[in-house]
């Protein structure tokens, strides 16, 4: 028994990536370990080293001023934040979304875009 078990092949040894391409989640489902983001102002991907970069989360609230549980997220990248303008970026976001309304005179946003 001690001569089988040592002359027995050892399983395969699955490689570091091998390992991350096959995870899954609790349901069986084959699930990516990470999911890049984009700049909400410039549209460039934030990458994993991209240690410079905040995603924001901005709350919604009513005619009172109580917030109502909804929030709209931006993600900030580290290039604006190092240019000095991710307070000019989330401005014209915020107004784009209907939260500012008197801080940029920006066209009104249509329907369509």
């Amino acid at each position: 028994d001690v001569d089988e078990a040592r002359h027995a092949p050892a399983p395969p040894k699955l490689s570091h990536l091998a390992r991350a391409a096959t995870m899954q989640n609790d349901a069986g489902e084959k699930v990516d370990l990470y999911i890049p983001r984009k700049c909400s102002y410039t549209n460039r991907l934030i990458t994993a080293k991209d240690h410079a970069s905040v995603q924001i989360n901005v709350g919604k609230v009513d005619e009172n001023g109580l917030y109502n549980g909804e929030y709209s997220t931006y993600a900030i990248c580290g290039f604006l934040r190092n240019k000095g303008k991710s307070d000019m970026a989330i401005n014209v976001l915020a107004t784009r979304d209907g939260y500012l309304e008197t801080v940029l005179n920006l066209p009104p946003v249509s329907a369509t875009s």
